[in-house]
This record gives structure tokens, C-alpha cells and sequence, in this order.
């Protein structure tokens, strides 16, 4: 398609970018996406946190006719807290091109994927990481480093939320596809890497401090036998909750 984008299976439209919501109210979707699970039930799951997000843009959008627009949002929505944000963006973009008709279309793809995606950076990677360089920080009796740790996470977290939300307004469906690839599978298995090293480095510390019977040689071991892991696939909660109980187990013992 000449001057628009094509999404295979699911439609062509215009790519003239979205304009008609001021900073303030691209703001005041955020601030609302930050509760999009206050609602949570399990019949529509986020539907009406994502309902009520939405609903100072498409009061700019769709002025006419608001409500009624609301009301396909009220139906079932689930995807990953963070990446609500993206999806809102999108779905706005398209309010405001008057091609209403492929939000349903668009509406699995989109939430699903992001889903996905989010759920591997955030839940099964950069939770566990947060969690290990705490345990580093408690250990060195930094509470400054934990502080670092919590901002650092959040803001990875603030930035997903509010550069998705400005990509997925300004450029449609094509923002989306830009977040995606921003967090993309294979980037978040390079920063995977980090937890079989950090989890060594946590147990290096414990033998240290502590006469768990652990010795550097073992902490080293236990870190290449977890890259191993990885290299062989598996899965990052088992590897993560597969050392700590190791670590628990072996003190007991001792």
C-alpha cells in the first residue's frame, strides 16, 4: 500500500501520524494506565482499567460520541500492565483515523504479543536480576545500592510505559511493532545471561561472609552449570529458583 502500512491478516491503513491529544492529556492516560488492573475481575480481566485509561483520549478523538466508543473496551482485554500503555497508543491512533472497524481485528495480535514480551523482560528476567542485586546490596549493607537497583528497574518500567504509549499514538500499529523490537526475545535472552552470573556472585559473597561450607571453586561451578542451562534452554524461574534451593539445601546440610 502506497503511503500506509500493511499488517498481513489483518488490514492496511493510512500512516499519517496521530496529533489531536495535547501533552497534558497523553499524561493523564499514563498516569490512569497505572491502575489498569485496579478493576481486575475474572470475566474481562483489565477491561475496565483499560476502559477507564482510555477514556480522556477518546474524549478528544471521538468528542461526538465518546461513551459509545468506550464500549468496545469494556469487553474483554488482558495483556502484560506495562505494555497497556502501547496497546492504548495504538488503538487511539486508529480512533483518530476513523478506522474503527479493525480494532477487533487488531485486538488479540496486538495484546497477546505484547504480552509475551513483556512478560519474558519483565517477570522472568528483570524481576529476578532486581532480585539478586538486592541481595548483593543487603549483603554489603548498601542501602544506597538498593535504591539504585529499585530505580534502575522502575525506570526501564516508566520508560515501556510511556515511550510505548508515544509510539504506538504517533505511529499506529507500526509504534507497536517498534516496542517489540525494542524489547525483543532475543535481547532479553542476552540479558538473561546475567542471572546465572549474579546468582554465583551471590553465593561467592555467602562463603565469604558466612560459613555455609559453599568454596569459590563450588560458586563457580554452580555459575557454568547454569550457563550450561541456559545454552540448553531451560527455563529461567527454574534455573533461578533451582540454585537458591541448592544453596538452601547445602546449608542445612552443613
Amino acid at each position: 500500500m502506497v503511503g500506509g502500512y500493511c499488517l498481513p491478516g489483518f488490514f492496511c491503513a493510512s500512516n499519517s501520524q496521530a496529533v489531536k491529544l495535547s501533552k497534558r492529556i497523553m499524561a493523564k492516560i499514563i498516569w490512569r494506565f497505572f491502575f489498569v488492573q485496579g478493576a481486575w475481575n475474572f470475566r474481562g480481566m483489565q477491561n475496565i482499567g483499560f476502559a477507564y485509561a482510555m477514556l480522556p483520549g477518546l474524549k478528544k478523538v471521538r468528542p461526538a460520541d465518546a461513551e459509545k466508543a468506550a464500549e468496545k473496551y469494556v469487553r474483554f482485554f488482558n495483556t502484560h500492565p506495562y505494555m497497556a500503555p502501547a496497546v492504548g497508543g495504538v488503538f487511539l491512533n486508529i480512533e483518530e483515523h476513523g478506522d474503527e472497524a479493525v480494532i477487533e481485528k487488531l485486538r488479540p495480535g496486538i495484546s497477546g504479543s505484547l504480552a509475551a514480551l513483556g512478560d519474558t523482560l519483565f517477570w522472568a528476567t528483570l524481576k529476578p536480576i532486581l532480585a539478586l542485586l538486592l541481595l548483593l546490596a543487603l549483603m554489603g549493607d548498601n542501602i544506597w545500592a538498593m535504591v539504585l537497583v529499585l530505580l534502575l528497574y522502575n525506570g526501564i518500567h516508566l520508560w515501556t510505559m510511556t515511550w510505548g504509549f508515544a509510539r504506538g499514538y504517533r505511529n499506529g500499529p507500526a509504534g507497536a511493532l517498534e516496542l517489540a523490537a525494542t524489547l525483543s526475545i532475543d535481547r532479553t535472552k542476552r540479558i538473561a545471561l546475567a542471572i546465572p552470573l549474579l546468582a554465583g556472585m551471590v553465593i561467592a559473597v555467602m562463603s565469604l561472609e558466612h560459613d555455609t561450607g559453599w568454596t569459590l571453586g563450588t560458586s563457580l561451578l554452580v555459575f557454568i552449570a547454569a550457563a550450561v542451562a541456559f545454552r540448553l534452554k531451560l527455563g529461567v524461574l527454574w534455573i533461578f529458583y533451582g540454585v537458591f534451593t541448592l544453596s538452601l539445601v547445602w546449608t542445612i546440610i552443613k
